[in-house]
């Protein structure tokens, strides 16, 4: 039975809505069967056929332990932790990288 740390980390999200990964800075990913963790940032999991869309809860339906996996076990009972994205930070990080774009206007010369 797979099981996430979701569901008390739901709460970041709107009521009603369910978190993404787009809201999360990193993913804490725990085998139960071995006790081997590994933080993931959300663009590594790509590869697993997550985007930023995806809910956290679907998350551990995605995800096994490779370790498990080697020794021929099924790997599947993970349970994940997701380090969500201060909003205030997120505005800065917004605000820098909007600024880092902004490219000098030359002056129209009128003669």
């Amino acid at each position: 039975m797979n099981k996430t740390g979701t569901e008390a980390l739901g709460a970041m999200a709107l009521p009603g809505k369910e978190a993404t990964i787009a809201e999360v800075v990193s993913i804490a990913v725990e085998c139960i069967d071995c006790g081997r963790s590994r933080w993931w940032k959300s663009a590594e999991l790509r590869r697993f056929g997550v985007t930023g869309q995806t809910a956290l809860a679907s998350l551990s339906g995605r995800l096994r332990c490779s370790a498990c996996r080697a020794d021929g076990l099924p790997g599947a009972t993970v349970v994940i932790q997701a380090a969500f994205i201060d909003e205030q930070e997120r505005r800065r990080a917004e605000a820098r990288m909007l600024s880092e774009r902004e490219v000098p206007l030359e002056r129209s010369r009128r003669a």
